[in-house]
């Protein structure tokens, strides 16, 4: 079996942290741990836990994740969220699969629960990304919703991580306030100026994509939720856009 690394990038998870690693336990052979300022009791928790530790003040997800990738020793990585557990199903798979594999990283697909249920539509599911992969030949690539590139050819493991979310509107508009800042500053550099005609149009189709085309409906309230908030969402980018424009 290869050994691999775990890599976490934490704020304030004291709440989640201890059902992540313990879900680690079994499965990496160390666990690298970037913490951006926590004020509770996160850092104090993955020291039980035996984890390498780094402060890094936060910049962007890609930037921090890949500082922890920096740090790590092991030839496989394995990326996972503060409130994210790996199940025994999938670390059996892993297990299984790492040994006589020819790729460079597996796609693992994530079930999401947002608002203390499930979300099965609404573009939360089907979730798959590069989770884990050779150290060797990937690194994290995007300033906002970052994702894992690889060289060579990827494999798709069948079992799924576990991902609490936000228990509660107020914390996921508040991560939501977070990625509309790093959006709007995405956008400004890549030439994109406030349109008033985005300012409007944005939330109406992103309403109308995930709560009608991909059948938010079914998820119940939290389908109706999710897209609203994510409309807010699209208000939140064009407004920091104007702000940004306006300085300029």
């Amino acid at each position: 079996m290869p050994k691999i690394s775990a890599t976490v990038i934490t704020l304030n998870e004291e709440e989640n942290i201890a059902k992540c690693l313990e879900s680690l336990k079994s499965l990496v052979d160390e666990i690298i741990l970037i913490d951006s300022g926590s004020k509770d009791r996160t850092v104090e928790i993955a020291k039980e836990f035996g984890a390498r530790i780094y402060g890094r003040r936060f910049d962007d997800y890609k930037s921090q994740k890949n500082f922890a990738l920096s740090k790590t020793s092991n030839d496989w990585i394995l990326s996972v969220d503060a409130d994210e557990v790996i199940p025994k199903a999938l670390t059996d798979e892993i297990k299984e699969v790492l040994p006589e594999t020819k790729f460079a990283g597996f796609l693992i697909p994530r079930r999401n629960f947002i608002l203390g249920g499930e979300i099965k539509h609404s573009r939360w599911s089907p979730d798959k990304h590069i989770w884990v992969w050779r150290k060797s030949k990937g690194k994290w690539e995007g300033e906002v919703h970052e994702e894992v590139f690889v060289e060579g050819s990827v494999g798709e493991l069948k079992n799924a991580k576990i991902h609490y979310q936000d228990k509660t509107i107020f914390s996921f508009i508040s991560k939501n306030t977070r990625y509309a800042k790093l959006e709007a500053v995405k956008k400004y550099r890549a030439g994109q100026r406030f349109s008033i005609i985005s300012f409007f149009w944005d939330p109406i189709f992103e309403f109308s994509v995930r709560y009608i085309y991909k059948k938010g409906y079914l998820d119940s309230w939290r389908g109706l939720v999710l897209a609203l908030l994510m409309a807010i969402y699209k208000i939140q980018v064009n407004l920091n856009l104007f702000f940004i424009s306006s300085k300029k």
